[in-house]
C-alpha cells in the first residue's frame, strides 16, 4: 500500500485531497495544527484506518523534523498547508509576512528536504500546491502572491533535483477555491473596498475569465491524477473553475 502525506489536511483543500487518496486506498497521514479537527475528520474517511494523524504546527523546523523522525517510509508527499493573510499594505507588518512564508514556503521546503532521502529510495512523488496569485498579483494579498510565487520557483528547482534522483516533483495553482480561507479573504476585501462578498465574488470570476470558483474536489482529482501518471514530471498547472491549464 502507497502512503501518503498531507499538510493542511483537517480542511478545504488539503481534506479533499486526504479523502480522494484514502477513498482509493492510498494510507493517508493527516498533519495539521488542530488535533481536534483532524479526530473529527479521520472518523469520516472511509478507510479510517488506513490513516494517521500528526497535531504540528508546521511554522517551526523542530515540527518540521520531527514528523520525518516519526515516518520511515513515504510514497507521496502533498504540501498544502498555508494561510497567508491579505488586507491593506501597511496593515501587514513583518511578524505577518513571516508567518506567511513560515507555514506555507519554509514548511514545504523542510518537509521536502526531511523526506527527500525516503522519496527517493520509494521513487515517489511531491507535489505542492500553490495558487493563482502567484501569477495574478494582488495589493490586497501582497504576501499570498509572494508565498505563491517563491513555492513555485522552489518547485520547478526541485524538480532539476528530482530528475537526478528519480523523485517526482509537480505543483498546482488553484485558482479561486470555495474554501473557509477564501470566505475569510472576501470578507476582508468587502470591508477594504466596501462592497458585498457575493458581488466581489462575482467581480473576479468575471476578471480572470471563469464562470464559476474551483471546488476543493477538483483540485482532489487532479492530485490523484498526478500520482497515478509515470510522466508527471514536472507539471506546473493551473485550475480554474474545474478547467486545468497546461496538462499533457
Amino acid at each position: 500500500m502507497k502512503t501518503a502525506l498531507i499538510t493542511g489536511a483537517s480542511q478545504g483543500i488539503g481534506a479533499a485531497i486526504a479523502d480522494k487518496l484514502n477513498y482509493n486506498k492510498i494510507k493517508v497521514i493527516l498533519v495539521s495544527r488542530s488535533k481536534s479537527k483532524l479526530k473529527s475528520f479521520q472518523k469520516n474517511l472511509k478507510f479510517h484506518k488506513n490513516s494517521l494523524i500528526i497535531s504540528k504546527d508546521l511554522r517551526s523546523l523542530s515540527a518540521c523534523n520531527s514528523i520525518a523522525k516519526k515516518i520511515k517510509k513515504l510514497d507521496y508527499l502533498i504540501n498544502v498547508a498555508g494561510a497567508t493573510k491579505g488586507g491593506k499594505f501597511l496593515n501587514l507588518n513583518d511578524n505577518i509576512w513571516e508567518d506567511g512564508f513560515n507555514l506555507k514556503f519554509k514548511a514545504a521546503v523542510r518537509l521536502s528536504r526531511a523526506f527527500w532521502p525516503a522519496l527517493k529510495k520509494s521513487k515517489g512523488k511531491v507535489i505542492n500546491i500553490g495558487g493563482g496569485a502567484a501569477r495574478n498579483p494582488s495589493n490586497t494579498f501582497m504576501i499570498g502572491g509572494a508565498v505563491n510565487s517563491a513555492l513555485n520557483n522552489f518547485s520547478k528547482a526541485l524538480a532539476m533535483q528530482g530528475k537526478i534522483d528519480k523523485v517526482s516533483v509537480s505543483i498546482i495553482h488553484p485558482g479561486m477555491t470555495l474554501t473557509e480561507r477564501l470566505q475569510k479573504l472576501l470578507e476582508t476585501d468587502s470591508k477594504i473596498f466596501k462592497k458585498s462578498v457575493n458581488r466581489l465574488l462575482k467581480e473576479r470570476c468575471k476578471a480572470d475569465k471563469i464562470k464559476r470558483p474551483t471546488n476543493p474536489d477538483e483540485i482532489a482529482n487532479l492530485v490523484l491524477k498526478l500520482l497515478k501518471n509515470r510522466n508527471s514530471n514536472f507539471k506546473n498547472l493551473s485550475i480554474d473553475g474545474g478547467k486545468i491549464k497546461n496538462l499533457k
